[in-house]
């Protein structure tokens, strides 16, 4: 056979495979609406399709009608609210809207999915009506009974916004040569208003590892513990000021006893009820510790008072194309300053990123540096082998530095309706960790 005709042999077969793929797409997209939900965090994706299979699942957000952002955010009373943002594209550009809702601490995975489902389906009703689906969706009221209680306001609230947890845990491993044991515990209680922000919080922990290496036995033991309060008041749209305590003691930092507490003031470029999508913040703060030590530190020291202040700088984005998020940190010592304009400080920059660059391609990573100069808590004698090798000790570094970075190419069929939970491990949801 020639070699043009072999060439125009498998464009033909070729074609025969594609355009039975085109046409579905294509009929696809005229009977039903496109949708995008852009959800990393706990969304349970096979729930989701299941429970709303008169839209088009997309997995690329350029090519869908509508383009849905999900944000989670912790409440005062331990539950989340959760912003769901709809934005049309192509020839649904001119509508666009924003809906919240809010779940309970004590809500199951069932019922935090149902309301997730709910919240979309109306949101979703307009846009079904402009692609003249409407009789697909159902919506109906529900009247209140006689019996149905009253929501209670904060004169008549017995715990007046008032929040309160205790935790604890405790862990045992082992083989024939190596054990372990760790426990901990931990309470919180928190006050949650617009006007005012009231936590206090405490942990304490004991882990201890023993390694049998034949001639001896190797025992490690860190402990640790820490209580902290703090308190925010707003003070305008884009102001908020406050102040933080805390004690603390971890044999890990050569710590006996550290108790430190100061003010600090915050401005956000953005309104705080931006800060779903977007927000901007500087916060400046001084803090006065007294610390005890362990052991001596490399200044011959056994206790001490440090004054500090320090510049915090946030921004985090929440955009269709993604989200980033940046800061920088940098803490001073104001005090002992023979030492503190050359030796004492730590700057730090974080940054975060989940960008779809083009079409299938996303970019995700996570990165961190910490240029340390401020470890005037260092134990005087030198780490032994020991020590080093088990990190029961904190050690003397001058940076400290984490990358994570990661790429995903999705290609072939944009639609996703179809769910088979078959070995599947039961779950659909979504959760990416760094």
């Amino acid at each position: 056979m020639h070699p043009f005709q072999t060439r125009l042999l498998g464009l033909l077969v070729a074609l025969l495979f594609v355009a039975p793929s085109v046409h579905a797409q294509q009929q696809s997209s005229e009977s039903s609406l496109r949708v995008f939900l852009d959800c990393q965090f706990f969304c349970d994706n096979q729930f989701i399709k299941e429970s709303l299979p008169i839209v088009d699942w997309l997995n690329e957000r350029t090519q869908a009608d509508v383009h849905i952002l999900h944000a989670q955010q912790n409440t005062g009373s331990g539950g989340d609210l959760i912003t769901l943002t709809f934005l049309g594209q192509r020839s649904y550009e001119a509508l666009s809207d924003t809906l919240t809702f809010a779940t309970g601490a004590d809500a199951t995975r069932d019922e935090s999915r149902e309301a997730l489902v709910h919240h979309l389906s109306i949101g979703l009703a307009r846009y079904l009506a402009r692609a003249g689906l409407s009789e697909k969706l159902v919506i109906r009221a529900v009247m209140p009974t006689v019996d149905a209680p009253v929501e209670a306001s904060i004169e008549d609230d017995p715990w007046n916004y008032w929040v309160f947890s205790i935790r604890g845990s405790g862990n045992l491993r082992g083989q024939e040569t190596t054990k372990s044991t760790r426990r901990n515990m931990s309470f919180s209680a928190n006050r949650t208003t617009e006007a005012l922000k009231v936590s206090f919080s405490g942990n304490t922990s004991k882990n201890v590892s023993e390694f049998d290496i034949g001639d001896e036995t190797i025992r490690n033991e860190r402990d640790s513990e820490s209580l902290r309060s703090n308190i925010v008041k707003s003070i305008g749209g884009q102001w908020a000021v406050g102040g933080s305590g805390f004690i603390s003691g971890s044999s890990f930092s050569n710590s006996k006893r550290i108790i430190e507490a100061g003010p600090a003031i915050e401005y956000n470029i953005f309104p705080y009820t931006e800060s779903t999508r977007k927000y901007f913040t500087v916060q400046y703060g001084v803090k006065l510790s007294h610390r005890r030590y362990d052991e001596l530190t490399i200044f011959a020291l056994d206790e001490e008072k440090v004054l500090r202040h320090s510049l915090d700088i946030t921004l985090s984005l929440n955009q269709k194309w993604g989200s980033v998020s940046v800061s920088s940190d940098v803490s001073h010592m104001l005090t002992n300053f023979e030492r503190s304009l050359t030796d004492s400080y730590n700057l730090g920059l974080f940054g975060s990123m989940n960008v779809r660059l083009f079409r299938g391609f996303s970019l995700n990573a996570f990165a961190s540096y910490n240029r340390i100069r401020d470890q005037i808590d260092l134990p005087g004698q030198a780490a032994t082998r020991e020590e080093i090798l088990l990190q029961s000790q904190r050690l003397p570094t001058g940076y400290s530095y984490q990358i994570n970075l990661g790429i995903t190419y999705r290609f072939g069929s944009l639609f996703n309706n179809v769910v088979n939970p078959r070995m599947g491990g039961g779950g659909g949801g979504n959760i990416i960790f760094f």
